[in-house]
């Protein structure tokens, strides 16, 4: 490549990275989200670690968004992870590639995969990474393993994507655990005494259980391990969603296309379409349908998509134009903001008495309301606690802002671990509401 071609393509590339950055950025989450969202804005806010296994490259630049733009860092920097992504699945810069990348980018399935504030769209980002570069088992390798990893259990079958020639074998685990060393992170944040800590890891065994999901498997363990025909219908439907009717051209088009010229490569891509599937259907079936899952799923079908227009526009390109020019107006007229949940917090939360405590049992609610009191500092006075976790570590957190609220009674003050969780979460509450006579307690069951 000359070096007018290579300043050339260079442009062209920045160009449609920051289009597809401002798409991102306009079309990206505003208010209160659903879901895990208002954790990683309080995250990004105060500092510390996110839910078990504890995503500590997603924490550590949650944070460091928030230090560079405020309350709109998470939208910069999931707006980058987007724009980056579907710019390293583009191997060829064409006018039907581009318009295809805007518009799909606009699509209900895919913005609610990328956008949405959690670990899916950063883990997409490193599965496209590895594609375009497709190392072999070295040293550059075992390091993206490594960030995957550090983002997503899921990240472990980036392996797939990986070439056998010029290994070695060394260099892959030395860099494997220059990216794991990121969970380092974690004792380290729980030494340093941060607010959003999620049960301590500064021991081994915490450790051990954060870096596992220990305690999920202990909530959960009872719905895992097993395929059952809801959730695999719930998921399938899912992907049904993502592919009709826009993205089924294309997608068939980059199968055949494969087919002729890489079977290897769609293997691989096949494989990693499998293994999202049973993924979902056993280790995470609570959430089989939605838009915290198939995210592997989403990246072979974009891969595949956009291989198939590449292939269309090389046939006719009026053709390629025409069919990119429909997936980005039925994008537009399909699209929908993200779930901003604003409205219902503020409607929840502001009749509520002057330092009120509430103990809630949705998620929805408890991180909306980590975020009206912790990331906007409105409502300071509320004590925020939840029905299912009376972890020391939760309740620090509620007494480090409200050091009056007493929550001294633990498990072994009301009875003992062989009483039932929820047994134990009533006594709790109870104890709570009877050391806090002055305080009126709220909650959402």
């Amino acid at each position: 490549m000359t070096h007018n071609r290579w300043r050339l393509t260079l442009a062209v590339t920045a160009l449609c990275f920051l289009v597809l950055f401002l798409i991102a950025f306009a079309a990206g989450q505003r208010g209160i989200p659903v879901e895990d969202g208002g954790e990683f804005l309080t995250v990004a806010r105060l500092g510390g670690i996110n839910h078990p296994p504890g995503l500590p490259l997603l924490s550590l630049l949650s944070r460091v968004s928030w230090i560079l733009f405020g309350s709109e860092g998470l939208r910069v920097l999931f707006a980058c992870a987007a724009a980056s992504a579907l710019i390293l699945l583009t191997r060829k810069y064409t006018v039907s590639s581009l318009v295809f990348l805007f518009g799909i980018l606009l699509l209900p399935s895919v913005a609610g995969r990328l956008l949405i504030w959690d670990a899916y769209g950063f883990l997409f980002l490193i599965y496209a990474l590895a594609y375009f570069r497709k190392p072999p088992f070295n040293l550059e390798a075992g390091f993206l393993l490594g960030l995957a990893l550090a983002i997503h259990p899921q990240g472990i079958f980036l392996v797939v994507l990986f070439e056998f020639k010029r290994s070695s074998v060394l260099q892959f685990f030395c860099g494997l655990l220059l990216g794991l060393s990121l969970y380092l992170a974690l004792p380290l944040y729980s030494a340093s005494g941060a607010i959003v800590d999620w049960g301590s890891t500064g021991t081994l065994g915490n450790f051990v259980r954060q870096v596992t999901a220990g305690g999920y498997r202990e909530v959960y363990g009872g719905r895992m391990w097993g395929i059952s025909y809801d959730v695999l219908l719930r998921h399938l439907g899912a992907l049904w969603k993502i592919i009709w009717p826009l993205l089924l051209l294309p997608l068939m088009t980059g199968a055949i296309q494969l087919f002729r010229s890489n079977r290897k490569l769609l293997i691989r891509l096949e494989i990693l379409f499998v293994l999202d599937l049973l993924f979902v259907t056993i280790i995470n079936p609570m959430a089989a349908g939605t838009t915290q899952t198939a995210i592997l799923s989403l990246f072979v079908i974009l891969a595949l998509a956009v291989e198939g227009m590449n292939v269309i526009y090389s046939w006719r390109r009026i053709a390629g134009v025409i069919a990119a020019g429909a997936v980005l107006a039925a994008a537009v007229l399909s699209w929908e903001p993200l779930p901003d949940q604003e409205n219902e917090i503020i409607k929840f939360f502001a009749p509520a008495p002057f330092e009120s405590v509430f103990f809630l049992s949705s998620n929805d609610l408890l991180y909306g309301g980590w975020v009206l009191k912790y990331a906007e500092d409105r409502r300071p006075d509320i004590v925020l606690l939840s029905t299912g976790n009376f972890s020391i570590w939760f309740e620090r957190m509620a007494t480090w802002f409200n050091p009056d609220v007493d929550l001294s009674k633990g498990v072994l003050d009301v009875g003992d671990f062989s009483m039932s969780r929820e047994e134990l979460a009533r006594r709790l509450i109870n104890a709570t509401i009877q050391d806090n006579p002055g305080r009126p307690f709220l909650n959402d069951f």
